[in-house]
């Protein structure tokens, strides 16, 4: 499976993931403590030293980025994902992008105590829905990435079927949450459109994989 130019990709959005704190570390004041976690409401309730709460997310980021490029090389679930390397690529641009993305909105916060990390972390997230949503119809058969029942894993007629069906839902619900995210819903109203709209499209591809079966079978 070729991954290195997205897997470069990649490393660069980490990279100025980290640029991004250093640049914020070189305009905040000494000895500053940043917000690095916020509560349902919106509220900062979690803070560090300036130092710390910068490299975190670029950290963190570096980190899954890693594991996502070295899973592929694992024998257990290297089957079939041979098919979906142009999704996974482009899957693992995104989760590195929406790391640069926490890392400036947690920037930006640290200079504009009125700024909202979580709206526009919301919105990203939507975005990366999308994008998403519409890659599931080229992911081949495998054991790490998709609808994995075992209804999809026994037969690949029930596999592509449910990943066309279930890419078009995330998409929508991509959209969808990105609108609400936009709009200026409050923030428990935004992590209800979180929960509905990534989690609905997952438990309905997981039914409808189930119900294709069942009409294959007894075709």
């Amino acid at each position: 499976m070729k991954l290195r130019r997205p897997f470069l990709l990649a490393c660069v959005l980490i990279a100025a993931a980290a640029a991004v704190g250093v640049w914020a570390y070189r305009m905040l004041p000494a000895g500053a403590t940043i917000a690095v976690h916020f509560n349902i409401n919106g509220v900062a309730d979690g803070f560090m030293p300036k130092v710390l709460g910068l490299a975190l997310t670029p950290a963190i980021g570096a980190a899954v980025v890693l594991l996502l490029a070295f899973l592929p090389r694992l024998a257990a679930v290297r089957a079939g994902l041979a098919d979906s390397a142009a999704a996974y690529g482009i899957a693992l641009i995104g989760v590195a992008a929406m790391f640069l993305v926490a890392e400036a909105a947690i920037a930006v916060r640290a200079m504009d105590p009125d700024f909202d990390v979580i709206r526009w972390v919301f919105l990203a997230i939507g975005i990366l829905f999308v994008v998403l949503g519409a890659l599931m119809g080229r992911i081949g058969q495998n054991r790490i990435m998709g609808i994995r029942t075992p209804w999809t894993l026994k037969d690949k007629r029930v596999w592509d079927r449910t990943h066309r069906f279930t890419g078009r839902l995330v998409v929508l619900g991509g959209v969808a949450l990105a609108v609400v995210a936009f709009l200026g819903a409050g923030h428990g109203e935004l992590i209800v459109a979180l929960l509905v709209f990534t989690g609905g499209p997952m438990m309905a591809g997981a039914i409808y994989s189930r119900a294709i079966y069942r009409q294959i079978a007894e075709s």
